[in-house]
C-alpha cells in the first residue's frame, strides 16, 4: 500500500508543479534573477509575412491593419503567402500590391510553417515578423516588439496573446490565455521564453537558417536561440488579439495539433532537456511543456491508486469522490452543452477538456500524425 501512496502521491505532484510550483519558481527568481533587457525606440526594417489558406473574409481586415501600424512604411516588406488558396484570397490580396504588399502564391497546401519559410526566401531585411491572418495588432505593436532588437542578446520577441471576452462558455480558454501570458512574463524577467506566440512574435533572420518546414517555429525557434546564446522575451506592450474558435469540436481539434507540433519539436531537440548544458532552461522547458503534457497520465495514476487507497480511510475516500465529482461533472457538461456556461463549471471543464486533448495528442502523435495541414476554421 505504500507504493500505490507513493505513486498517488507523485502523480499529484507532477500535477502541483506543472501548474503551481514551476509558476511560483519564477516568481521567486523573478525578484532575484533579473535579466537586464536594453530595449530602445528604433525601427529596423522589417519583413512581416503573414501566411494565408483561404482567408478571403479577413485577408483584406488583415493587410489593412499591418500597413496601418505605427511604423515608418518604407521600413516595411510585407509579404502575404497564400498556401493553395481555392477561395478570393489570391484576388483581394493582389489588390494591394501597389500599396506596398508583395504576394507569394503556392500552389497545393504545404501547411503554415512551408509557407513561412517559403517567404523568408524572399525576405529582405533582418527582422522578421510572423504573424497569423486571423491575429489583429494594435498600433503601436510592431515598434514595441522590434524596439528590443538593439540589445544583441535578444534573438526572438513574442508578442502578448489577448482574447477578447466571450459569452459562449469558452472562458475557460482566456482563463488559460491569461495564465500563459503571466508564466511567459516570468520566463521573460529570469531568462528567456520556452516558446512564443505563434500568431505573433518576430526572430531575427539568422536564427531562421535551419528551418523546419514541417514543425512548429514558435517553439523550435526559441529553442535554436537559447542554443546559440541568444535569448527570447515577452513584449506585454506588442499585443496580438485573436478570437478562440466558435466550434468547441474545432478549437478541441487545435488544440490536439498544437500538442502534436510540440511534442514533435522536443522530440527533435531532445538536447534541450540537458540541464547540464543549457542550465536552468532546460529546466523550464521540462516544466513548462513536457511535465504538462503528462498530465493527462498523472489524472489517470492517481484516480487509479485512489480507489485501493479509498478502502477504511476517510481522506483518500474524499480524494476519490472529488475526482469522480469532477469527471462526471464534465461529462455532464460535454452533453448538456449549457452546462458549459455555468460560472462554476467552464474552468474544470476546460481542464479536462484540455487535458484529454493531451492524450488524444499523443495518441496522435504516435501513430505517426503530424497535422501538416489542415483545414481552415472560423474564428
Amino acid at each position: 500500500m505504500i507504493v500505490i501512496e507513493i505513486i498517488f502521491w507523485a502523480g499529484l505532484g507532477l500535477i502541483f508543479w506543472t501548474y503551481f510550483g514551476y509558476y511560483i519558481l519564477l516568481k521567486l527568481l523573478s525578484f532575484i534573477l533579473i535579466e537586464s533587457n536594453h530595449k530602445q525606440k528604433s525601427f529596423p526594417d522589417v519583413s512581416i509575412i503573414v501566411t494565408a489558406h483561404n482567408e478571403e473574409k479577413r485577408i483584406a481586415d488583415k493587410i489593412i491593419n499591418t500597413l496601418s501600424l505605427d511604423y515608418p512604411p518604407e521600413k516595411v516588406q510585407l509579404i502575404i503567402v497564400s498556401d493553395g488558396s481555392t477561395d478570393r484570397t489570391v484576388e483581394i490580396a493582389s489588390g494591394y500590391c501597389g500599396r506596398g504588399v508583395e504576394l507569394l502564391v503556392i500552389p497545393g497546401r504545404h501547411g503554415k510553417h512551408y509557407g513561412q519559410g517559403e517567404a523568408l526566401k524572399i525576405a529582405r531585411n533582418d527582422i522578421v515578423v510572423l504573424s497569423d491572418a486571423t491575429t489583429f495588432l494594435d498600433p503601436d505593436s510592431l515598434k514595441n516588439l522590434v524596439g528590443n532588437f538593439v540589445d544583441p542578446k535578444i534573438g526572438c520577441v513574442s508578442g502578448l496573446d489577448k482574447v477578447p471576452g466571450t459569452n459562449n462558455g469558452l472562458s475557460g480558454e482566456g482563463a488559460y490565455v491569461g495564465y500563459e501570458m503571466k508564466l511567459r512574463d516570468l520566463e521573460s524577467r529570469v531568462g528567456s521564453l520556452v516558446g512564443a506566440s505563434g500568431s505573433f512574435y518576430a526572430v531575427r533572420k539568422s536564427l531562421t537558417k535551419q528551418w523546419h518546414p514541417n514543425m512548429s517555429n514558435d517553439f523550435y525557434l526559441p529553442i535554436i536561440a537559447r542554443m546559440k546564446g541568444f535569448r527570447t522575451i515577452l513584449d506585454n506592450s506588442a499585443i496580438g488579439t485573436y478570437s478562440i474558435l466558435e466550434d468547441q469540436d474545432r478549437e478541441f481539434q487545435r488544440k490536439v495539433r498544437t500538442v502534436v507540433h510540440g511534442i514533435d519539436v522536443l522530440f527533435h531537440f531532445k538536447a534541450i532537456l540537458n540541464p547540464f548544458k543549457y542550465g536552468f532552461f532546460s529546466i523550464q522547458v521540462f516544466s513548462h511543456k513536457l511535465m504538462r503534457w503528462l498530465v493527462p497520465f498523472a489524472l489517470f495514476i492517481i484516480f487509479a491508486a485512489n480507489i485501493p487507497l479509498s478502502v477504511n480511510n476517510e481522506y483518500y475516500y474524499g480524494a476519490l469522490a472529488c475526482q469522480s465529482f469532477l469527471y462526471l461533472l464534465t461529462l455532464l457538461a460535454f452533453v448538456v452543452k449549457p452546462l458549459q456556461n455555468n460560472r462554476v463549471i467552464k474552468i474544470p471543464y476546460f481542464f479536462v477538456m484540455a487535458n484529454h486533448s493531451i492524450l488524444i495528442a499523443w495518441i496522435d502523435f504516435i501513430k505517426g500524425e503530424r497535422y501538416i495541414t489542415w483545414a481552415r476554421t472560423e474564428r
